[in-house]
């Protein structure tokens, strides 16, 4: 009986427990349906289009040159002239060749680089003068609407006027990387070439900054004298680029109180002994050689012909002292002549096809350029 009553009770549990597990949880109560303001995707916009400035908008336009001149200009400048090879030079680069070109003057001292790079230049453009030296009558030719010309030609303005040329002054006397970067500048406004000019000083300017870091740590900068083209007994002043590579490059001047701008300056053989440069830098492109330095009787006391540190500035495509782009190559060229161990030969040669190929679109071996490790 005892064990009936004990099943009944067990029974009566699991039942009881069955009963409480079916029992419905109470639902926790359902948020009110409340219609929620939709997400709004971003729609992305476009910024305002900037419309690109029409020859209505940019035209005409008020240029100023170096000296203060003023021109306008109906529309972009297409077919230049000039006598002057590093004022050509900007227009060159800038149209990668001869786009802007109308009439050159001394057209073989370009003869190397361009024979490469412009071929067309030799027989296909005309050849109206060198340097001072301008036939109006050959200028008449070309269709030139725009004389470009350094500051020591500025006369030419009135001359060029003369014939109906408009005529501006993009280089002015006293060099240096400043007067390098405002006559592309120029040139770009007056081609409407503004972003190329941009790009090329930002590759000029990328090289001389490096370089310029690179040398900052040396203390003791030896003193530099740089030779002129005609004769060994001309100098660069402090008022040529020549002064700026050797800056960049970590040396000095040798060559002081010479009070001579945008050209080479004519001194005594006593002069040259009396600034006794470290070292001496012969341009390639000189009527003389290294070996004639060397050699000279009067110049045996100097340190850098006692110690053979005559060295020819390399220009075998095309001058690296002249007031063009191409100055920054020859102050990487002076960095590791005077600091290899601060820049080496392989980062000079990257450097100078760096500029050859945003410039022209070619590069060249050590060979071409003239720079052989």
């Amino acid at each position: 009986m005892k064990k009936i009553i004990a099943m009944l009770l067990v029974m009566a549990l699991v039942l009881s427990l069955a009963a409480c597990g079916a029992k419905e949880e109470t639902p926790t109560e359902a948020p009110a349906e409340t219609t929620a303001a939709p997400i709004e995707t971003p729609v992305e916009t476009a910024a305002p289009e900037t419309e690109a400035p029409t020859e209505a908008s940019e035209w005409p336009k008020t240029i100023v040159d170096v000296v203060g001149n003023e021109i306008i200009l109906e529309g972009p400048a297409t077919r230049l002239v000039g006598t002057h090879n590093p004022t050509m030079n900007m227009a060159v680069i800038l149209g990668g060749g001869g786009k802007y070109i109308a009439g050159f003057g001394n057209k073989e001292m370009a003869d190397v680089l361009y024979s490469y790079v412009y071929p067309e230049l030799q027989d296909d453009v005309i050849q109206i003068g060198k340097g001072k030296n301008v036939n109006y009558e050959t200028v008449l030719t070309t269709d030139a609407d725009l004389a470009i010309l350094p500051q020591r030609f500025a006369y030419m303005v009135e001359e060029f006027n003369a014939v109906g040329i408009p005529a501006i002054v993009i280089l002015t006397s006293k060099e240096s990387y400043d007067t390098i970067r405002n006559a592309l500048t120029l040139v770009g406004q007056v081609t409407g070439e503004e972003d190329r000019a941009a790009q090329i000083i930002a590759y000029f300017d990328g090289v001389i900054n490096k370089l310029t870091e690179r040398t900052a740590s040396v203390t003791e900068k030896p003193s530099v004298m740089f030779l002129g083209s005609s004769n060994m007994y001309s100098v660069a002043p402090g008022a040529m680029i020549q002064s700026d590579i050797m800056e960049t490059a970590g040396a000095v001047n040798a060559v002081t109180g010479v009070d001579v701008q945008g050209s080479f300056a004519d001194v005594s053989a006593e002069e040259i002994v009396g600034w006794n440069p470290d070292i001496i830098w012969v341009p390639e492109y000189a009527d003389y050689t290294v070996e004639d330095v060397l050699n000279a009787p009067e110049f045996q006391s100097i340190t850098a012909v006692q110690n053979g540190a005559v060295y020819t500035f390399p220009c075998n495509l095309e001058p690296w002292d002249y007031p063009s782009t191409s100055a920054c190559l020859g102050a990487a060229w002076a960095t590791w002549n005077l600091h290899p161990e601060l820049y080496s030969y392989d980062e000079l040669m990257a450097d100078i096809n760096g500029l050859y190929d945003l410039l022209y679109g070619q590069t060249f071996t050590a060979e071409q350029i003239g720079i052989v490790e």
